[in-house]
This record gives C-alpha cells, structure tokens and sequence, in this order.
C-alpha cells in the first residue's frame, strides 16, 4: 500500500487535517543540521507513512543524502550567486513537487531554522508551516496558514528543533529523549580511502578536532598539541587522528608537527569530505573537539566525547550528547559567556576562558572516558 493511500490513524494531524509529508526547511550550520536528523528520524518512527523532505544548503544535501528518514532534498544555494535566483528557484521546486503529490496528499514545511532568507523561501512555497514565535515575527507571513511553537531555550538544540512536531502530536518525552543519527552509508569504502591501514589495523584511536568557524571556541593549539603527546604516552597503542576542514589544514598541521610522533598521528584535516565522516567517526574510540560540529558527528555515531568549552556554555543548547561524555570549561568568569556563538576575539583582550583550561583538565576527562 503506497504512503497516500495510508488511512488517516497512520498519519499526523494538523488543524485537524491528515498530513502526508513533511518538508523541513534547515538551511544553518553542518551542526546544526546534524541536530535536526534526531526530530526527523523520531518522526520517521512515529509515522513511517509519512514521507519527509528536507530543504538544505549544498552541505546539507551531502549530509542527509542516503539517510533513511529522508526521501528528497531541495537545494538551497543561498550563497551562490543571486540570492533572489535561488529563492525563487527552490520555491519553484517545491511548487512543482507539490503539484505532483499523489491526490489527497498535505504537505507542511517545517522551519527550523528562523534566518531572513530561510523564512522568504519558506512564504514562496506557499506551504503551511510550523515554526517559532520569534520566527513569525520577520514580516513575510501574512494571512497564510501557520503554527507557532515556543523555542524553550532550556532545552537542547535537539529538542528545540524537535518541538517542530509537538502541534503534530509528538509528546515533550519523545522530544526530549530522542537523538541525533546518521548512517554511514557504502560500508567500510570511506573509511578505506581517508585512514592508513595501519591506523584501521591497530590501536584506540583518538580524534582531536581543534577547530571552530569562531575564534574564541578554539582552545590554544599548543595544549591540542600537549594533550596529543600526553595521549600517546598514557594510552597503550593509541592513534592520534587530526579532523577538521580544509580551512583548519594548517592548524592541525601545526598541531602535527608539536606533537611530533609522526607514526602515530594522521592528519585528516582538509582530506576527507562531508559523506565520509559519519563512517570516519565512527571508527574512532574518543573525540576530544571544541564547541562544534565534531561533537555532534560523534553523538550521532556514539562515539565518547569531550567538548571544551571557551566563549560558549553548555547551557546554550549544543553540548555533547553521545550516552559517554564529559564538558570541560573554564571555572566562573564574568564575562563568560560573551555572545552566542563566541566572537573571533576576546572582547575583554584575557581569553581566560580557554587560557584557564588546563592539559592536564582535558587529559583526565579523555583518560576518564577511556577506561
């Protein structure tokens, strides 16, 4: 029996209207998108008649192509070319599929991400959307059909992206228990192409990602470097891996270089792309990363955690979630925390809030989680 033919006590309801697809509308941070797959893989348990689509950046696509919960994705590239070009090219998208929807069909987007452009594209599709309070506020909604949620900023980033499917009839405990996922499709051929076999073949391995888009959620590299040196004396057999992008190549070729045993440190940064690291993650047996999206591929694989924490607090939403993990961060200060996503440098001039995290804090969470 295909999906529109379902009955309606297989499908969510809003206004009292049976809905059969859902259309999220996440277009923020790599992080933040990886957050979002724990809304949409409870909503795939809740409903598995229910198709879900996604509309996403050029990363987002790569990121839940092959995912299980997602059936389609609209591209989004709002940072390529004419920003007017691209709303009106993936509202028009999602018009055309909407019109091909099997009869008696009702999609609703869902808007996770509350940004200028995200909320025009949204109105251009001229779907009935579920978002926040603080959302409906940018002008572009008008009379149109819309559902409003609190965004309860003492929960996790998880489970403010989850209240997206409280109006569907999703309760608070589902919300708040469920997890970020993601499948590490092809088998072992990913991980085949970014680690050494020796590195596959032998030893715990540790990964350490030390970089951030956001200058103050970066720990000092030289204790990155110290912490790698300390790792490989304390732990038996232990592999150091170096992760990050392209643009944290040359941090953690310097952190390579500090560290200095070179047979057993593989620098990754820059040599992996965004489909690989869901299987590259979860090949490893600690994270250690600052206040960024590594984190968040290691709850999504499980993988133990550390997360060091500077200008940010946990509190902020996006702290570590796999089931073993540890928060590292500076004691009190009062000009912690100075923004919401730690500006690129110390307002105050001290950057006490990494400078006062010590190796030997980060060391014994890691060693911790090891044991």
């Amino acid at each position: 029996m295909s999906s529109s033919a379902k009955s309606n006590s297989e499908l969510p309801a809003l206004n009292g209207r049976p809905v059969t697809d859902l259309v999220w509308l996440q277009t923020s941070f790599i992080g933040d998108m990886i957050l979002n797959t724990a809304a949409m893989e409870l909503a795939r348990h809740e409903w598995p008649a229910v198709r879900q689509s996604v509309i996403t950046t050029p990363a987002g696509v790569t990121i839940y192509h092959d995912q299980p919960f997602i059936d389609r994705t609209f591209l989004f590239a709002k940072r390529k070319g004419s920003v007017w070009a691209a709303l009106q090219s993936t509202a028009g998208a999602v018009r055309a599929w909407r019109d091909r929807l099997p009869a008696g069909s009702h999609a609703v987007i869902l808007q996770a991400h509350k940004s200028f452009r995200s909320s025009l594209v949204s109105r251009m599709t001229g779907l009935p959307v579920v978002t926040y309070r603080e959302t409906a506020r940018i002008p572009f909604f008008g009379k149109r059909e819309v559902t409003l949620v609190d965004r309860v900023m003492p929960f996790h980033e998880t489970a403010r992206i989850g209240m997206l499917l409280e109006p569907l009839g999703v309760t608070r405990e589902k919300i708040v228990a469920a997890r970020p996922r993601l499948v590490a499709p092809g088998g072992q051929s990913s991980i085949t192409r970014s680690l050494s076999p020796e590195s596959r073949a032998t030893g715990t391995r540790i990964a350490i990602a030390p970089g951030s888009v956001w200058g103050t959620k970066r720990w000092l590299p030289e204790r990155f470097a110290r912490l790698g040196v300390e790792l490989l004396a304390r732990v038996p057999g232990a592999r150091i891996v170096l992760t990050g992008s392209p643009d944290e190549a040359p941090l953690c070729e310097a952190i390579e270089r500090k560290i200095g045993d070179r047979a057993r440190v593989e620098n990754l940064a820059g040599k992996t792309a965004l489909k690989d690291l869901p299987a590259l993650f979860s090949t490893f047996d600690l994270v250690i990363t600052n206040d960024s999206s590594p984190a968040h591929y290691a709850a999504a694989v499980n993988v133990p955690t550390v997360e060091i924490f500077g200008a940010t607090i946990p509190a902020f939403g996006f702290g570590p979630l796999a089931s073993r993990h540890r928060v590292v961060e500076a004691g009190r200060l009062d000009c912690r925390p100075c923004s919401d996503h730690g500006p690129q440098v110390c307002p105050q001039g001290h950057f006490r809030c990494m400078k006062d995290i010590a190796v030997e804090q980060v060391l014994e969470a890691g060693l911790n989680l090891l044991s």
